[in-house]
């Protein structure tokens, strides 16, 4: 009874850490928003459409669980052009390997028709962040790109 308990603990830790090695991969870029990313100059906003451009904030909204845990950017401005980047700390090449890109968007505010999107895009390096917009080269691009009454 003793080595049969012993046996299927074996497996199930055997299990556990096959599975582990299956799922686990590199990160390359992390960003949590734990500390104000506008303080040190980390994310740069663009310039694309000067005097169009929208604002940012580093807060958790109008909607959260936690004040400070929940913190993220927001575009403080509607009917503006946002964009702003990072840079990630190293080139990355996933040739023969899968890629996973995740983000979460929170829409707050709904008063009137809406159409916008929240997308984050793969950037080459080398790209002029301040004059990041809509017609800038990007490898991957996705994100939700709600419009109407119902988002």
């Amino acid at each position: 009874q003793a080595r049969n308990s012993a046996s299927i603990i074996m497996l199930r830790i055997s299990a556990l850490v096959a599975l582990v090695a299956v799922a686990s991969a590199t990160v390359y870029f992390e960003e949590d928003f734990s500390s104000d990313p506008f303080a040190a100059g980390k994310w740069t906003k663009s310039s694309w459409k000067s005097g169009e451009m929208g604002e940012w904030a580093w807060t958790a909204g109008e909607w959260h669980t936690d004040k400070d845990a929940d913190k993220g950017i927001q575009t403080t401005e509607d009917m503006k052009h946002d964009a702003i980047s990072i840079k990630m700390p190293q080139k990355v090449s996933n040739k023969g390997k899968d890629i996973v890109l995740q983000f979460t968007a929170k829409n707050e505010r709904k008063e009137t028709s809406f159409c916008g999107g929240g997308y984050i895009k793969l950037l080459p390096s080398g790209l002029d962040q301040e004059a990041f917009g809509g017609d800038s080269p990007y490898s991957i691009m996705f994100g939700p790109d709600p419009c109407g009454y119902d988002v």
